[in-house]
């Protein structure tokens, strides 16, 4: 999971995507053995790209990933992620939009594309952690997660991600999009309210290796959009109420 690669971190220089600013930032990680490089993140127009690749330096391979930080926290509301990209090819790589409580480390609610280094492996991963103690005691370290397959295709695709995070609950929703239109790929709901988090997060949009490729390989994926829209309904004091 996300949450072993996000210390630490270096920034470099802000990027203004979607109308949000976003850091950059260089970083190595010892666990992973990433490289998290700042050029591999670029705005073209009005997308984001991100790369990650695998070098041979001196008969190894050199790791080199990328991602970006929000400078905004954000509460309750729905996060739309829309991507190009070849998300079911990604067997060592992984694509990751998510939520990450940067201060603490206490939350974290991911989308994660990535078959972890085994083809046989779903290609897509839903994800809600919660840290009850410390990172570096894994029985603290609780998690829900639902994976999934993405149907394949030769062709680049578009899909769209959706994230809506509730008082008490979290829903996760990936569509494939074809001439404007959604065809449900997967759906999934927490309603354990101990996983819900209950304090602003970043988003942060990663692309990394998690598995050493063991050849040299590059990845790009396109973030054609980020949409944030903030929970309409007032949040109820003292008490939950249901959400769709």
């Amino acid at each position: 999971m996300i949450f072993l690669i996000c210390l630490n971190l270096i920034f470099t220089k802000t990027l203004n995507f979607a109308s949000y600013n976003w850091k950059t930032f260089d970083n190595f990680d010892e666990r992973s053995q990433n490289y998290f490089v700042k050029d591999l993140v670029q705005v073209s127009g009005d997308k984001l790209l991100l790369t990650c690749e695998s070098l041979e330096f001196h008969g190894k391979l050199i790791l080199r990933s990328s991602g970006v930080i929000s400078e905004k926290k954000f509460l309750y509301g729905t996060f739309i992620f829309e991507v190009e990209g070849g998300l079911n090819s990604l067997l060592h790589a992984c694509f990751a939009p998510f939520l990450y409580d940067f201060d603490e480390g206490k939350f974290e609610v991911d989308i994660e594309f990535s078959r972890w280094g085994n083809p046989s492996s779903p290609a897509g991963n839903y994800g809600v952690i919660r840290q009850f103690g410390n990172w570096k005691n894994p029985d603290s370290v609780k998690r829900k997660t639902k994976k999934f397959g993405l149907p394949a295709s030769k062709r680049p695709v578009i899909s769209r991600h959706y994230l809506k995070w509730f008082p008490d609950s979290i829903v996760f929703e990936s569509y494939y999009l074809k001439k404007g239109k959604e065809r449900l790929i997967e759906k999934w709901k927490v309603s354990d309210k101990m996983f819900v988090p209950d304090k602003p997060m970043n988003v942060e949009i990663y692309l990394w290796w998690p598995e050493n490729p063991k050849f040299k390989m590059v990845h790009e994926v396109k973030v054609l959009k980020f949409i944030y829209m903030p929970l309409a309904r007032p949040i109820p004091q003292g008490r939950f109420s249901s959400y769709p």
